[in-house]
C-alpha cells in the first residue's frame, strides 16, 4: 500500500496529519477504524470496509477524543469522565497511551488535578496538547511517547473550554469555550502572551481550521449559527444559521465545510467563502463525530451505535456498520506493509 496520510481528524477536527508505515491494521493487511466508544467505555479497532471488530480496549468512564502520531507508534485518548459538558461530576483525568502495534493499552499518564480532559491533538512537530475543559487551561507535552510530566499548562481564561484546534506549527491554538460563549486564540508556548477572546454565540463547540489555517470555523451548538474568523485576530469574517443544533464541523482539502446537524439528523456541505449550503445529506441518525480520512472518506459515528462511511466525491454512503455504545472520534489506521 503505498498511501502514508490517512489518518482521520477527532470529532472536532482539526488537521490532517501523516501515518507512517509502522501502523498496524487487521491480519488480512486492510485499514482499521480505531474508535473512541464513550458510553462503552472502550476503544474499539474495527477492519475495514466492513466494519468487523477485531480488538477492543477498555479505558474507563467515558474517553472521548483520540489523536495518533505520525510514526503509528501510539495513539492518545483523553477521559472526559462524564456523560455530557454540562452534566454533574468533577470528570476524568487520565490519558490513556495505546500502543497500536499491540492493540493494548501501554500505560496511562495522571493529570490530576486537571480534569475533564476532552481536546487532544497534536502538531507536525509531534508535540500533544489536551484540554482541560473545567480549568481552561491547555496542557503540552513535547515528548509525549515517554514523558508523562506535561512540559507546559498555559491558562485559557475561559469558563468550559470544550473543544479546540491547532495550527501545524504549535504556534496557535483556537478554543471553543462553551459556557462563557466565547472564542479564543492562545499561544500555547508562551503564557505571557495575553490570549485573544471574542463572544461567539450560545454554546460554541465544534470547531475546526481552513486547511490553509487562515480561517477558523466555530458551530454555536444552542445558538444555532455557524461562525468564520479571520485566524490572525479572530476578527469575524462571516456568520450563517445553522439547520438547527449543530455540533461538529470539519474541512475538506479544498476549503468546503461539513457541518454535522444534531437535530436535523443531516450534514451540511458548506461553501468557505460565503457559508451557503450547497448539499444536504439526510441520515438515520444524529452523527456526534464526524471523522475525515485523507481519501475523502467521512466516518461519521452516529447516535444509534453506528459508522456511516461516506465518500465525499459522491456523497453516498459506502458502509455502515454496528459499534459498541457511543461511538464518537477515530483514527483510521493503514494495512500492513509486506
Amino acid at each position: 500500500m503505498k498511501r502514508r496520510d490517512f489518518l482521520v481528524l477527532g470529532s472536532a477536527a482539526s488537521a490532517l496529519a501523516a501515518l507512517g508505515p509502522a501502523a498496524f491494521a487487521a491480519a488480512d493487511g486492510g485499514e482499521v477504524l480505531a474508535l473512541v466508544e464513550k458510553d462503552a467505555g472502550s476503544l474499539g479497532f474495527y477492519a475495514l470496509p466492513g466494519g468487523r471488530r477485531i480488538a477492543g480496549i477498555d479505558l474507563g468512564t467515558q474517553p472521548h477524543e483520540i489523536v495518533a502520531d505520525a510514526q503509528g507508534r501510539y495513539a492518545y485518548v483523553a477521559q472526559y469522565g462524564v456523560a455530557r459538558w454540562r452534566g454533574p461530576g468533577a470528570g476524568g483525568d487520565r490519558i490513556f497511551v495505546v500502543d497500536l502495534a499491540t492493540r493494548r493499552l501501554q500505560r496511562t499518564i495522571d493529570l490530576s488535578p486537571y480534569r475533564r480532559l476532552h481536546g487532544i491533538r497534536m502538531d507536525a512537530a509531534g508535540r500533544l496538547y489536551v484540554l482541560a475543559e473545567i480549568d481552561s487551561v491547555l496542557i503540552r507535552f513535547d515528548d509525549p511517547a515517554h514523558s508523562d510530566v506535561p512540559d507546559q499548562a498555559v491558562p485559557l481564561g475561559g469558563a468550559r473550554s470544550h473543544y479546540f484546534a491547532i495550527r501545524g506549527d504549535g504556534a496557535r491554538a483556537y478554543v471553543a469555550d462553551t459556557l462563557s460563549g466565547m472564542v479564543i486564540a492562545a499561544d500555547p508556548h508562551d503564557a505571557s502572551v495575553p490570549p485573544i477572546r471574542r463572544r461567539s454565540g450560545k454554546g460554541p463547540e465544534g470547531c475546526c481550521l481552513s486547511p490553509d489555517e487562515s480561517t477558523f470555523y466555530v458551530v454555536n451548538r444552542y445558538g444555532g449559527d455557524l461562525v468564520a474568523y479571520d485566524a490572525r485576530d479572530l476578527r469575524e469574517l462571516r456568520r450563517a444559521p445553522t439547520r438547527g443544533e449543530a455540533v461538529r464541523i470539519v474541512s475538506l482539502p479544498d476549503g468546503r465545510l461539513v457541518v454535522s446537524n444534531e437535530t436535523d439528523r443531516s450534514l451540511s456541505l458548506l461553501r468557505p467563502d460565503t457559508l451557503a449550503e450547497e448539499r444536504r445529506v439526510p441520515l438515520d441518525a444524529a452523527a456526534p463525530g464526524l471523522n475525515l480520512a485523507a481519501d475523502g472518506r467521512l466516518y461519521a459515528a452516529l447516535d444509534d451505535d453506528s459508522v456511516a462511511v461516506i465518500d465525499t466525491a459522491t456523497w453516498t454512503t459506502e458502509a455502515r456498520f454496528a459499534t459498541h455504545a457511543g461511538p464518537d472520534a477515530a483514527v483510521v489506521l493503514p494495512g500492513r506493509r509486506s
